[in-house]
């Protein structure tokens, strides 16, 4: 079945009583069930057009009908061993396939946001790097097994690199990079000089990079022959691989020769991916297009084409989904019933169960960069003053208690059972916890981890610090990133704010206007997000975005994350893992710096014109492998 879109106005068109239909509660949400990476080194606003390259398909299995939801459960994540060293094997060279009787019929996908297509990764920031992976688009380096989402895979062959070897010094892991992997355009075969180009741009002076704290740890990438790359460290990270596979963090690979021939602003403009799809056409704010690379190296696209049409607001998405103008679409999950109701359709789950928080910006507590031994105190959005209460000045022991215990009213003035029951419609859980411990399912939880709801308690305590009339707080919802932030749950937060006192001003500015003030250090007001360490995720290396770095901050930077990380990046065993991260949430209890709320996945409605579509996990919860859709 061909299914197409025009745009979002005819959907748009069929909405009537728009207050009402957002008013619905159809709530739901699957099995919160994570699984684990085990780590280990593997053996074996511009249109622009690309033109197709070679692939091998890969059988995938299909994903079941859903056609219950289940109460959600959310188990443990198991062990993440450091990666051991792994022996050099040859690098095969793919045997291009195409499929026996070609890609067919287009898939429509409707998202919230589109990003500005800039195609080289230093003029990419997020969330853009997820849309260049997760489209299939471009890839990384290397690849995991599949596994059912939430769960994640081991590290494999699959990969442009198919082995490597880490240094038993930890200074370097040397890549060995596969034959016959083509870029589009007609720019020839990709070596070891465009990975070592493509990590290395993302370095580059005014680079805004995703993830440019890689360079925190990444001294350069270097190519040592056309099938041979050193990835050097000046800081070993156990984490490595966040950096490299089809996940958040990747580094899509582009060539060096489209760079050098083209030059940068140009390069910038010019989609030169690896990917099992080329861009046809990117309209920021609009509609992407992309045909299927037929042959594909790695894995032939079962469908000729995708569109993927923006459509910000979620009754046009609904109502769009509902008359079959898209197949695949993210909704919240008070419309997610009603969707696959009228469609006779299913939900996917996409991404980790994530733990949705409040985070107080501004309490920027470290004077030095580890890194570079620098001075960076104060930072601008250091303003511990009546305006921001929830801020705290490291050098004034008064203010630092003051605002301790503001931020510890305001987490109890949050009513996480409440948001639940009806938000969440009871399919999410309660959260507690910065790091990831669960009350329902980890041992290592403490009840004194437990933040009681206690308004009058709350109102109490705010007004015995000086604001008997409360004050104002300006919360920041990230309105385009609902993968991220649920502005439903945000704004009961505001409401049980508001009946404790406190004036609250929602702000929603697009995320991607506001993130250079976390760059910068300046943001400080208080806003939502969700946590790195997802649901269940406790025995990982977390900074939390939350330490000196030339990248993201969550609008705070404190030194007992940075100490306990660094010893938990280090540790090989489990189980120490484990005791450091509980000595973590001690500390982030009693500071309160970061208030858990609820636990959440996020799901995606999927039409009954979709009849196969088996997506890895994205750790941020946007949808992708959509060369592994088959239509009816």
């Amino acid at each position: 079945m061909v299914c197409r879109v025009s745009g979002a106005e005819s959907a748009i068109g069929l909405i009537q009583g728009g207050n009402e239909l957002l008013g619905k509660k159809f709530l739901s949400l699957a099995v919160l069930v994570i699984g684990a990476i085990a780590v280990s080194s593997c053996g074996g606003g511009s249109d622009a057009t690309a033109t197709p390259v070679p692939a091998t398909p890969t059988a995938m299995a299909a994903e079941p009908t859903s056609t219950a939801i289940p109460i959600p459960t959310i188990q443990p994540v198991q062990s993440t061993p450091t990666p051991a060293p792994a022996q050099p094997t040859a690098t095969p060279r793919p045997t291009a396939t195409p499929l026996p009787s070609g890609p067919t019929g287009e898939l429509t996908v409707g998202v919230a946001l589109i990003t500005p297509g800039n195609f080289l990764p230093s003029k990419i920031p997020w969330p853009g790097n997820l849309n260049i992976i997760s489209w299939g688009v471009g890839e990384g380096l290397v690849r995991t097994e599949y596994a059912p989402p939430p769960a994640e895979g081991p590290l494999n062959n699959q990969g442009i690199s198919p082995s490597w070897e880490v240094a038993t010094d930890l200074s370097k892991i040397t890549f060995q990079i596969r034959e016959g992997v083509e870029f589009h355009g007609g720019y020839g075969e990709l070596t070891a000089h465009d990975v070592a180009f493509s990590f290395n741009e993302t370095q580059i002076a005014g680079s805004t990079w995703a993830r440019i704290e890689m360079g925190d740890f990444m001294s350069e990438a270097a190519a040592i022959d056309d099938r041979t790359l050193e990835f050097r460290f000046k800081k070993w990270s156990a984490l490595w691989y966040q950096w490299m596979y089809q996940n958040t963090g990747a580094v899509p690979m582009v060539s060096k020769k489209a760079h050098d021939d083209l030059g940068y602003e140009a390069a910038v403009l010019t989609p030169v991916f690896t990917g099992p799809f080329s861009v046809d056409e990117w309209k920021a704010n609009d509609v992407v297009q992309l045909s299927a690379v037929n042959p594909h190296w790695r894995q032939t696209p079962n469908v000729e084409s995708v569109k993927i049409v923006e459509i910000p607001e979620v009754a046009a998405r609904l109502a769009a989904f509902k008359v079959g103008e898209i197949v695949i679409t993210e909704l919240p999950t008070n419309f997610l019933r009603e969707a696959i109701d009228a469609t006779g359709g299913r939900f996917q789950h996409i991404g980790n169960p994530q733990s949705k928080h409040v985070a107080y910006a501004g309490n920027y507590w470290m004077k030095t960069d580890h890194t570079t031994g620098e001075n960076i105190f104060p930072r601008p959005g250091l303003n511990a003053d009546d305006e921001h209460p929830w801020i705290g000045n490291p050098d004034d022991p008064a203010n630092m208690e003051r605002a301790r215990l503001i931020r510890h009213a305001m987490a109890r003035a949050i009513d996480r059972e409440l948001i639940n029951t009806e938000v969440l419609d009871g399919f999410g859980s309660a959260q507690y916890t910065w790091y990831g411990f669960d009350k329902g399912t980890n041992p290592e939880f403490k009840d004194e981890w437990i933040i009681p709801y206690d308004p009058e308690g709350a109102r109490q305590t705010i007004s015995e610090q000086g604001f008997p009339n409360g004050f104002k707080v300006p919360f920041y919802l990230p309105p385009d990133v609902p993968a991220i932030v649920s502005s439903e749950i945000g704004e009961a937060i505001a409401q049980m704010w508001q009946n404790i006192g406190l004036n609250v001003e929602i702000e929603n500015t697009a995320y991607q206007a506001r993130r250079p003030t976390m760059v910068d250090r300046s943001i400080d007001v208080v806003w939502m997000w969700v946590s790195n360490a997802s649901v269940g995720q406790i025995d990982r290396a977390h900074s939390h975005g939350v330490i000196p770095s030339k990248g993201w901050n969550r609008g705070m930077e404190l030194q007992w994350v940075l100490d306990i990380w660094e010893q938990v990046d280090a540790e090989d065993d489990q189980a120490k893992r484990i005791a450091l991260n509980i000595q973590a949430e001690d500390m982030a209890n009693h500071w309160m710096v970061v208030a858990p709320v609820v636990g959440v996945s996020n799901l995606w409605a999927v039409s009954s014109d979709v009849a196969e579509w088996t997506p890895f996990t994205e750790g941020a919860g946007y949808a992708g492998t959509f060369e592994s859709v088959v239509l009816k």
